[in-house]
């Protein structure tokens, strides 16, 4: 079993996003004397937390069960990525819900990933104001669509990340902790 750093480290191998330049996307500015090499490099949760609050602001994000399935029945081909908390054993229906939506996503080569917990998404979503009545229940299948004009950083970062560790034969999967 890979512990998340070992995978961080090899994603970073392969990718050169960088805070600094992520950081700028969002209309913050970086410390320009900061040399290249001296830059903090991303890890795979602050760039779903990034990806999740580009599609929010974007007006690209479809949350809940319900609605969720929904959009995968009528247009999966728009949705770049889902994501689902974990879930407690003990949640029979919620088990049931998220091996279909499992299955589905599998089936149309719709990326998923695993965060940790429901509240940490919740407090994602809930910092944005047009998502600021998002309540547990809507946080038990989020979808991102696919942008318009193209992938940022962050999204190709992503689902890198989900083609490089998801779909290899590391078991079990990594299930991703988001940033406080």
């Amino acid at each position: 079993m890979y512990t998340e750093f070992q995978i961080q480290c090899a994603l970073l191998m392969a990718s050169e996003i960088s805070l600094s330049k992520l950081s700028e996307d969002f209309g913050e500015r970086s410390d320009p004397t900061v040399e290249k090499a001296q830059r903090t490099w991303l890890t795979i949760s602050e760039a779903l937390a990034i990806t999740l609050k580009q599609a929010m602001c974007q007006h690209r994000l479809t949350m809940g069960v319900y609605d969720c399935a929904k959009l995968l029945s009528s247009s999966p081909n728009r949705v770049m990525l889902c994501v689902l908390p974990e879930i407690s054993t003990s949640d029979v229906a919620m088990h049931i819900h998220h091996t279909l939506i499992k299955s589905f996503c599998w089936e149309h080569d719709i990326r998923l990933l695993t965060v940790k917990n429901q509240q940490s998404l919740l407090d994602l979503v809930k910092g944005t104001p047009e998502y600021s009545e998002a309540t547990s229940d809507t946080m038990l299948c989020l979808l991102v669509e696919n942008p318009t004009d193209g992938n940022s950083e962050a999204d190709t970062f992503v689902c890198g990340y989900h083609d490089a560790v998801m779909l290899s034969d590391i078991f079990p999967k990594p299930v991703i902790h988001l940033p406080d």
